[in-house]
């Protein structure tokens, strides 16, 4: 039997003296290239998880492993785990180009491989005609792929998609839902989507966890 992608251990969240449980005992497999979306209302402790498990929260107990291993104390930057906000996190004085760049200059990747890497993660999504347009001349939906693909042309493990489509008009969203499940499938990513919509959830989704 081969190694799960992403397991969750107990894991828990209490926040404050009041000792308010965000996240209280939640057990979780994610098979590699599998979908898996986290249904629930808000408040109900879907993004403090995804922020876990990206290593921007520290859980109060129980622990995530990574391809069997642990990484409950590893930082969030050597984790190789990609998270896109619900608000596009978009650099709007940049073009398409510098922004899909971002993530490996910071890494000091050299720079032919940040064009051969920047060049393949925009006709992935779509968007090699507008890799020199500036950010802010882009519409919501464009926005939202670019955040994706600044996210996606790091090579992460994991995929976590908090909220992505819920600024988008119903059109748009209808898109980027056929979007992500045709690169979910060209890739073979491994996705935890975060969702309160259940029609999201069900269109995009291998499984859902409530």
């Amino acid at each position: 039997m081969s190694t799960p992608k992403l397991e969750l251990i107990n894991l828990t969240k209490c926040y404050g003296k009041a000792a308010v449980n965000a996240v209280d005992g939640v057990n979780l497999t994610v098979n590699a290239g599998e979908t898996i979306a986290l249904l629930g209302s808000s408040g109900c402790g879907k993004s403090t998880t995804l922020n876990m498990i990206v290593g921007l929260e520290q859980p109060t107990s129980g622990d995530i492993r990574i391809d069997g291993e642990s990484v409950a104390n590893i930082p969030a930057g050597k984790r190789n785990v990609g998270l896109v906000f619900q608000d596009y996190a978009v650099f709007t004085s940049m073009t398409v180009r510098e922004n899909l760049a971002f993530g490996l200059e910071v890494r000091k990747t050299p720079k032919a491989e940040i064009a051969r890497a920047v060049a393949e993660t925009a006709e992935l999504l779509g968007m090699a005609d507008k890799l020199d347009i500036s950010a802010r001349d882009l519409g919501g939906s464009e926005l939202q792929r670019v955040a994706i693909g600044r996210t996606l042309v790091t090579r992460p493990s994991i995929l976590l998609l908090d909220e992505p489509l819920s600024n988008l008009e119903t059109a748009a969203r209808l898109a980027m839902r056929q979007e992500l499940r045709r690169l979910q499938h060209d890739i073979g990513l491994t996705i935890i989507y975060v969702t309160h919509d259940q029609v999201e959830a069900i269109s995009l989704a291998d499984r859902i966890a409530v």
